[in-house]
C-alpha cells in the first residue's frame, strides 16, 4: 500500500489490519470519566460560589432593613420645620380674627382656584411619600447606586433619585 492510493482511495478496505476495540474502548471509557468528573467538580463550585453570594445577598438585606428601620425613626426636616410655622398661624389668627376674616372671604371666590390646581399638579419627587425614604438614604451616607438597586426592588424609578425637584403628577403628600 502506497501514499498515492491513501489520496486517491483506490485502497482495498479488506486489507487494512482492524482496529483494537479494547484500546479504543479503554480511550472513550477514559474520556468520559474524565468528562463527567470535570463536570461534576464544576458544579459543585458553581454551587458553592451560589451559597456563599445568598448568604452576603441576606445579611446585606438584614444590614438594609436595619437601616430603614433606623431612617424611619429619625424625623425628617420637613416635619420640624413645619410644627413651627404651624404654631404661630394659630396664634396669629387668634390675635387678629376679625380681619383675617374679612380679607378671605372675599378673595375666597378668585384666589382657591389659582390655588388648587398647583396642588393637583404635582409634588416635588423629594416631598414624596414613596421616595422621601430614598432620599433620606443618599443624606445619611448610603452610596446611590445601592439606593437606586433598592427602588429598582421595590418597583420604582431610581432615575428620580437623580432630580429631588422634579415635579411628580402622580405624587403622594401626607
Amino acid at each position: 500500500m502506497d501514499a498515492t492510493s491513501v489520496i486517491t482511495g483506490d485502497v482495498d478496505k479488506t486489507q487494512i489490519p482492524p482496529l483494537n476495540q479494547k484500546r479504543i474502548l479503554a480511550f472513550v471509557n477514559h474520556f468520559l470519566v474524565s468528562t463527567c468528573t470535570f463536570l461534576n467538580e464544576f458544579a459543585l463550585g458553581c454551587e458553592t460560589k451560589f451559597v456563599e453570594m445568598e448568604r452576603q445577598l441576606q445579611k446585606t438585606e438584614a444590614a438594609l432593613i436595619i437601616l430603614e428601620a433606623k431612617l424611619a425613626s429619625i424625623p425628617t426636616e420637613h416635619h420640624v420645620a413645619d410644627e413651627p410655622s404651624r404654631i404661630p398661624e394659630p396664634s396669629e389668627e387668634l390675635n387678629e380674627p376679625a380681619p383675617i376674616l374679612d380679607s378671605k372671604v372675599p378673595s375666597a371666590d378668585s384666589q382657591p382656584e389659582p390655588e388648587d390646581p398647583p396642588e393637583c399638579v404635582g409634588v416635588r419627587a423629594c416631598d414624596d411619600l414613596r421616595y422621601r425614604k430614598f432620599f433620606k438614604m443618599v443624606q445619611v451616607g448610603v452610596p446611590a447606586p445601592a439606593v437606586k438597586q433598592k427602588m429598582k426592588s421595590e418597583g420604582l424609578e431610581p432615575r428620580i433619585l437623580d432630580t429631588p425637584n422634579l415635579i411628580l403628577a402622580d405624587g403622594l403628600r401626607e
